[in-house]
């Protein structure tokens, strides 16, 4: 007996990768995560694994700001990527 393709396609199966964000101290905390994981998922992950208020960690990919409705998918990334989170410093000279 043979298989028949009825035409029907199966749902992508969406296969879990790691993400590094390391902070500047060089400590790294590794996410699994899939594909279209939203990064303000992970940001709130972070930040309560630090302790620290998610509104004052920056994360940066290359450089750049993430956004928090952007996804890994969206910016191509790989498994083993580092993302920056750095805290915001504020303050200013007299």
């Amino acid at each position: 007996m043979t298989e028949e393709h009825s035409g029907e396609t199966k749902p992508k199966v969406e296969q879990a990768f790691q993400l590094v964000v390391k902070d500047q101290t060089g400590g790294e905390v590794h996410f699994k995560v899939k594909p279209t994981t939203k990064f303000e998922k992970i940001m709130a992950s972070y930040a309560t694994n630090k302790s620290i208020d998610q509104k004052s960690i920056r994360f940066l990919y290359e450089g750049r700001r993430l956004k928090p409705e952007e996804t890994p998918d969206m910016l191509g990334m790989e498994s083993e990527d580092v993302i920056d989170a750095v805290i915001e410093q504020t303050g200013g000279s007299k």
